[in-house]
């Protein structure tokens, strides 16, 4: 009995298309680490189960045509451009956030040779009729989740249509996949019942549907370009007879489309259009918006920067080292809070900028061959549906990356498609016949030399799935429960986890830093000063190793400056190492608002409050929207006297949702926005109170009025109800209060 290789990896395959759905919540950057953990786990293993197989049988290495080489070509010049780029291991690995690099991308290439090598073409058509069935799946859990029919982390994203990529734009991606291969089976279904309707057209139209609700508009665009080719194609076509009501319903359908376009536009200030998100996502298309005129400038960037390293670029992820490098000021006009990018935001200039011309011309390459491949096949009768179909998915995906950049769903589909054209291309490619040789010392030495390559796989694969694939998760669940803990006081769990962070040699050290800076901002109020102190310290000592290096990004930078601020209330010599990083800082990175926010807190806490101050109003005239800003002017005009400038700065840093850390202050702010009537400030600043002083009834108490005055019935009985249980003496004056609430008597509630 034959061992069942095809079988097995058959159904690994399977199980890298269902790695969409994995999310694990208690992770830095949920969405991502677990898709690539459970992908790269699976593919090592097929890995694995392909080299045994590869001893027993030869002909499953696979065929060497023009798509395979150009893969190969694109693999090795991105390993070429990150050996030669500014930050190697970060290029080699990428972080928690993208889970990319050459490390990420070779995965998915080695999952694309496997599916060639092992799968004839009928075998990857099941396979993707099966990604279909998931992807219908995945979309209608999406619905549900939106909907809030279930529950799903991908709920707290922005309340737009996510499913459990956690991106919008990437859901528009995934869904344009399999929007365009349900329709590829829809025709195929055609071609051999000659039934114009079946099961595969609501599919590609309900995933069709979605991309729209998205609002994403480079999904919207790459699908609509990619349905217009297909349109002029069947339309120019001069092929069967058969394919005349296609014909027709493709005018058809041009003409109903050209018109929703025109009628969109024309009414674009309508309500029913302002009102329906993803009509006005559609209509607020212009060069002008903020997004589309910031990834312009982007664009522009990333040429500059490939005019500067052409050959190979900066290396891949490293586009934000040339992004800061050549940076454009004014992109901080239009998207003041949030100009860093570390991503093109377009595709095909990323490949410039991060791998040079080598890499853009591989990379160009696997389309022009997978466009000859369908080419070919258009020749042949009972393909030309399809293989237009086929050809509308690649042109989808290009012009939609054109506006956005891979990630796991993408990749993961992308490669699927290749594999299915390679098959097309397969059945014209003609393998050379090796001489058969049967000297039996020559094959000994052969059968010799497959074990011991065996051998030498299967460690690889035991090394790189502990220390490239297991231990960068467990490092991410670490930073999870660092801040987890530290939210909940817990010191000494939140420090264990800390240290083991640190000590596992995963390649998320930058992730480590930038992880315990973000959570410790947002949970150091809940910690001792015992519990703050060991955690910095431990943070500190592990970051001063990490920047060190030639090229350090801006964010471990930042985090870094921000953590030895922190340490200098314990230790006052640190500051001069806040001083130096934050300096540095300025040198590289002067037009950022956040460079300025640095040094304004770094000079103010190092007792330059006059320079500090300049600092904040330089941050502030970059954003507006810096709620720390205004506060460092409200300590500096506060400290100079100025009662009227601290209080208007005081006011501002709290309606931008300051975090303050002590409650006097909080007080202070409310005083002010009951002054001016600002409910919405004082609902943010009673609930900080809350945070900090839970079983204090005047929080309650000043809240409930609060919802009152917002007209929100149900919180304020709830909190009038929680007053009154902390304070049973105000038990009268709650039911009182109540009473109002239920009469809708909103002027006699008090400020």
């Amino acid at each position: 009995m034959n061992f069942p290789y095809k079988k097995i990896l058959f159904y690994l395959t399977i199980a890298c298309l269902l790695t969409p759905f994995f999310v694990d919540s208690r992770t830095y950057f949920p969405f991502i680490i677990g898709k690539a953990t459970v992908f790269r786990f699976l593919v090592e293993i097929m890995l694995v189960v392909w080299a045994f197989w590869l001893i027993k049988d030869k002909k499953i290495f696979p065929k060497l045509t023009l798509l395979t080489k150009a893969v190969l070509i694109y693999a090795l010049v991105i390993f070429l451009a990150a050996i030669l780029g500014v930050n190697s291991s970060w290029s080699f690995f990428s972080g928690n956030e993208r889970m990319e690099g050459v490390f990420g991308i070779w995965h998915f290439i080695l999952f694309f040779l496997i599916l060639v090598a092992v799968f004839d073409r009928k075998e990857i058509e099941n396979i993707l009729k099966i990604q279909v069935g998931i992807g219908a799946v995945y979309s209608l859990m999406a619905l549900s989740g939106y909907w809030r029919i279930i529950t799903m982390i991908a709920n707290f994203t922005a309340n737009r249509l996510v499913g459990y990529t956690g991106n919008p734009s990437y859901f528009a991606t995934y869904l344009i996949f399999n929007a365009l291969l349900a329709l590829y089976f829809y025709f195929e279904e055609f071609e051999i019942t000659k039934k114009l309707f079946n099961f595969w057209l609501p599919i590609s139209i309900f995933q069709g549907i979605l991309v729209f609700v998205t609002g994403t508009r480079g999904g919207m665009a790459g699908l609509g370009i990619g349905c217009l080719y297909l349109i002029f194609s069947l339309l120019f076509s001069k092929r069967d007879q058969k394919y005349q009501i296609f014909k027709k319903l493709s005018a058809g359908g041009l003409i109903l489309g050209v018109l929703f376009v025109i009628l969109a536009f024309s009414f674009k200030n309508a309500t029913l259009v302002q009102k329906n998100f993803a009509l006005e996502r559609l209509t607020s298309v212009s060069l002008k918006d903020p997004t589309a005129a910031s990834r312009i400038l982007s664009a522009g960037i990333a040429w500059k920067s490939f005019l500067q390293k052409p050959f190979f670029g900066w290396g891949p992820e490293n586009y934000e080292a040339a992004y800061i490098k050549n940076f454009d000021p004014k992109i901080i006009k239009y998207l003041p809070g949030d100009f860093y990018f570390d991503r093109a935001h377009n595709k095909p200039m990323e490949v410039l900028a991060t791998t040079g011309i080598f890499g853009f011309i591989s990379y160009i390459g696997i389309f022009v061959f997978s466009f000859l491949i369908l080419n070919k096949c258009k020749k042949k009768k009972g393909n030309l549906l399809g293989v237009i179909t086929l050809e509308s998915l690649i042109i989808a995906y290009f012009v939609q990356n054109i506006f956005l950049f891979d990630f796991h769903e993408s990749y993961l589909m992308f490669v699927l498609i290749l594999a299915f054209i390679h098959s097309f291309g397969e059945e014209n490619f003609v393998e050379e016949k090796t001489k058969q040789i049967t000297n039996k010392k020559i094959e000994f030495s052969r059968e010799l030399l497959s074990y011991l390559i065996i051998f030498g796989i299967t460690g690889s694969v035991i090394i790189s799935l502990v220390f490239g694939v297991i231990k960068p998760f467990l490092t991410s669940r670490d930073i999870f429960f660092t801040n987890y803990y530290s939210r909940r006081s817990k010191t000494d769990e939140a420090l264990k986890s800390l240290k083991s962070a640190i000590r596992s040699p995963s390649f998320l050290s930058e992730d480590i830093t930038m992880g315990f800076k973000k959570g410790y901002a947002e949970n150091s109020y809940f910690l001792d000063d015992a519990g703050k102190k060991s955690l910095v310290e431990t943070a500190v000592s592990f970051g001063e190793k990490i920047i060190d290096k030639n090229y350090v990004q801006y964010q471990v930078l930042m985090a870094m400056a921000d953590l030895e601020l922190s340490m200098s209330q314990w230790e006052p010599l640190r500051m001069d190492k806040a001083l130096k990083i934050t300096e540095r800082v300025l040198k590289t990175t002067p037009y950022f608002p956040n460079t300025h926010l640095l040094a304004a807190k770094t000079y103010f806490l190092n007792g330059q409050e006059d320079r500090g101050m300049e600092e904040a109003k330089k941050a502030l005239e970059l954003n507006p929207q810096l709620a720390t800003g205004y506060y460092i002017l409200y300590l500096g005009y506060k400290n100079q006297g100025d009662t009227k400038l601290s209080e208007e700065n005081l006011l501002k840093s709290a309606q931008l949702k300051f975090p303050f850390g002590e409650t006097q202050t909080i007080r202070s702010a409310a005083q002010l926005a009951i002054t001016t009537k600002d409910y919405q400030t004082l609902e943010y600043l009673y609930q900080l109170g809350i945070q900090f002083e839970p079983k204090e009834y005047t929080w309650y108490v000043s809240l409930a009025a609060t919802y009152g005055k917002l007209h929100n019935k149900d919180k304020a009985i709830e909190y009038a109800q929680k007053a009154a249980e902390l304070n049973p003496d105000l038990k009268q004056a709650s039911e009182d209060f109540i009473q109002l609430i239920k009469n809708e008597e909103w002027d006699k509630i008090p400020d």
